[in-house]
């Protein structure tokens, strides 16, 4: 009973992390686009996004004592786990660049959209090891709610 208990109590905890990432995230494209307009360049903007966040991460692992096991893991690793990085600033130049353009409601209703809707080709398929979760109504249903939503964010 208690470990039952202890799960859901977790799964909620995590989805509250989830929606705190989630909110972190329009602030982040903010003030990164504010970056963008005055250093004149949204690449150089992401550049130091990158920079500062790397620097963060290093101090943490630095901090931490977090195991070092890079060599094992660049032979180990399948190929396509070392493009994140590359999608990573695909993703953050494209919020630089969109934000100033569409506001911050259309971009990220436009990239949730994005998000689900791979995100279900993901979890139907179960690609790069996620867990197989089929497509269903109730889930095309929720899409369909997101992007109602992104088309009276657009209209109004």
């Amino acid at each position: 009973m208690f470990v039952l208990k202890f799960r859901y109590t977790m799964r909620y905890f995590l989805m509250l992390l989830a929606l705190i990432a989630g909110c972190l995230l329009p602030v982040q494209a903010s003030i990164n686009a504010k970056l963008g307009s005055f250093l004149k360049a949204p690449l150089m903007a992401a550049l130091v996004n990158f920079m500062v966040g790397g620097f963060i991460l290093l101090m943490v692992i630095i901090g931490t004592r977090t195991p070092n096991n890079i060599m094992q893991a660049v032979k180990e690793a399948p190929v396509y786990s070392w493009i994140g990085g590359l999608m990573g600033c695909i993703y953050v130049s494209s919020i630089i660049f969109l934000v100033p353009r569409l506001g911050a409601a259309l971009s990220f209703g436009l990239i949730v959209a994005g998000q689900l809707v791979f995100s279900m080709i993901l979890d139907h398929y179960g690609l790069f090891g996620v867990p197989v979760q089929p497509v269903n109504w109730g889930r095309i249903l929720g899409i369909l709610l997101i992007f109602a939503g992104i088309f009276l964010i657009q209209k109004f």
